[in-house]
């Protein structure tokens, strides 16, 4: 079972490493609509095929260990949740993916000014995002839990900050800048509703007990 024990580990850190990946695809989507710049939207699209490729490769050894180890209680319990977060962490890239997208689509509109909702959930996603690594690291539910809690402010905020843009009567060229961020908002509170996710994993995997997703 020492084998075992190294592709867990190593399973780990490779969800480690893919998060980080996402994390700075986060940062620089959200970089690249306040700069409106071209080439940075066109590399986080790229780097999506980068994280699809890690995704693969992480479910396909999580599978294989299952397959070769048939691990039972706790074990189990975390190769079945390192699938689920594994995946989680695709759609969190999708997300950002979909900010640097329609960023681009809207270039040509000009600059756009950039809600102060939209730089505080940011923050938040930010915290969440390194409290969730933490959590999954030192199998720590209560940090976990913390990150559920949070998720809350990030939908106040996104609810906030829609409402102000859709008060806001514009021209036709306003109208398209409106849009996309009201899109971006709708990301980012995705993005917090799969660190949820991911947590609710968490919990279990420590805990044993099963939470209800809130974002499928």
């Amino acid at each position: 079972m020492i084998k075992l024990e190294k592709e867990l580990n190593y399973i780990e850190e490779e969800l480690v490493n893919m998060a980080s990946l996402v994390t700075e695809m986060l940062y620089e989507s959200i970089k690249a609509l306040k700069t409106l710049d071209t080439k940075k939207c066109e590399k986080i699209i790229k780097e999506d095929e980068k994280i699809d490729n890690i995704e693969v490769e992480i479910e396909s050894k999580v599978i294989r260990a299952i397959a070769l180890y048939q691990p039972e209680g706790e074990v189990l319990r975390k190769l079945v949740m390192a699938i689920k977060i594994n995946k989680d962490l695709e759609r969190m890239a999708d997300h950002s993916v979909n900010i640097a997208s329609n960023t681009l689509k809207t270039i040509e509109a000009g600059k756009i000014e950039i809600p102060t909702e939209i730089n505080e959930i940011f923050n938040l996603l930010t915290m969440m995002i390194n409290k969730t690594l933490r959590s999954f690291v030192d199998h720590n539910s209560s940090l976990a839990r913390e990150v559920i809690e949070m998720d809350k402010d990030v939908d106040l905020l996104r609810n906030k900050g829609i409402r102000k843009l859709i008060e806001e009567p514009g021209s036709e060229k306003e109208i398209e800048k409106t849009l996309l961020l009201i899109l971006t908002f709708k990301d980012l509170e995705r993005i917090g509703d799969l660190l949820t996710n991911i947590c609710e994993d968490i919990i279990y995997i420590v805990e044993g007990k099963m939470v209800e997703h809130k974002y499928k």
